[in-house]
């Protein structure tokens, strides 16, 4: 795969398709996680042994950028005071998409007396993601 540039990466308050860009971004990450089940038993000799495909899977978004005061901010702000479970899709550089829903799990603004107004928000999967290979 050849570079990507990391300021294509979007996320949108909804589907692909018809969602709305959250602006104001100036970075985004994500993390997948899967919370390892220990199977080990006493015939494992002092090894752990995983279950496989028996951890609990999540997948988070965390974001940062510039409050601009836009319809996006404050959805976003509304939906993260509210603690509602909404869509949102990650589009990466290529195409490539993961949708699914999410809930705003940490909100933060903050502005320095000499800075511009930031914000950051953490968002936390609720159920399986679905990821899209660009055509």
């Amino acid at each position: 795969m050849a570079l990507q540039k990391g300021r294509d990466m979007l996320i949108k308050l909804g589907d692909a398709a018809t969602g709305t860009t959250i602006g104001g971004l100036t970075d985004t990450s994500i993390t997948m996680g899967n919370n390892v089940v220990d199977g080990s038993t006493k015939d494992t000799n002092g090894w752990r042994e995983l279950v496989e495909d028996a951890s609990l899977k999540s997948f988070s978004i965390a974001c940062s950028g510039f409050f601009k005061d836009s319809a996006t901010d404050e959805s976003i702000r509304a939906k993260a005071f509210a603690g509602t479970i909404d869509t949102y899709t990650l589009v990466f550089p290529n195409g490539d998409t993961i949708e699914g829903d999410f809930l705003i799990a940490g909100y933060t603004r903050n502005g320095a007396k000499d800075g511009v107004e930031q914000y950051s928000y953490t968002l936390e999967s609720h159920g399986e993601p679905t990821f899209t290979a660009a055509a």
